[in-house]
C-alpha cells in the first residue's frame, strides 16, 4: 500500500477530493492500567494463552477510551463483567486464591 505525498493530498484537496483513509482496525485486546513489565507476568500470560492471543495482539491503555479493541480487560477494577469488558483485581491482589478463583470464574462466563 503507498502513501500519498503532501504535493498529492494537496492537488487532490484543491480538486474538492477528500484521500480515504483506511480505519486501523480494531486490537484483539485491550489491557487497561497493566504496564508493559506487567505484559510479562505469568498470570497475564496464562490468560492470554487461555484467550489464544499472544503480547502482541494486545495494546495497553489506562483507559477504554483511548484504545478501539474487541475486548477490553481492567484490572484494579474489581465489579462485575460485561460481554466485552472483563473486571479484576490488580495483579497484586490477584496474588491471593480467592481473587484469582473469582477472575477464573468471571474467564469461564466471559469466553
Amino acid at each position: 500500500m503507498t502513501t500519498l505525498s503532501q504535493r498529492q493530498l494537496a492537488v487532490l484537496q484543491q480538486m474538492g477530493i477528500t484521500a480515504y483513509q483506511i480505519p486501523a482496525a480494531p486490537a484483539e485486546l485491550c489491557l487497561i492500567n497493566v504496564t508493559e513489565a506487567e505484559l510479562a507476568h505469568p498470570l497475564i500470560a496464562d490468560v492470554l494463552q487461555l484467550l489464544g492471543l499472544s503480547p502482541q495482539q494486545c495494546v495497553l491503555a489506562s483507559a477504554p477510551e483511548q484504545v478501539k479493541a474487541k475486548r477490553y480487560w481492567q484490572l484494579k477494577h474489581d465489579m462485575p463483567s460485561r460481554a466485552t469488558h472483563l473486571f479484576s483485581a490488580s495483579l497484586s491482589e490477584l496474588s491471593d486464591p480467592a481473587a484469582k478463583r473469582k477472575l477464573w470464574q468471571r474467564l469461564q462466563q466471559w469466553i
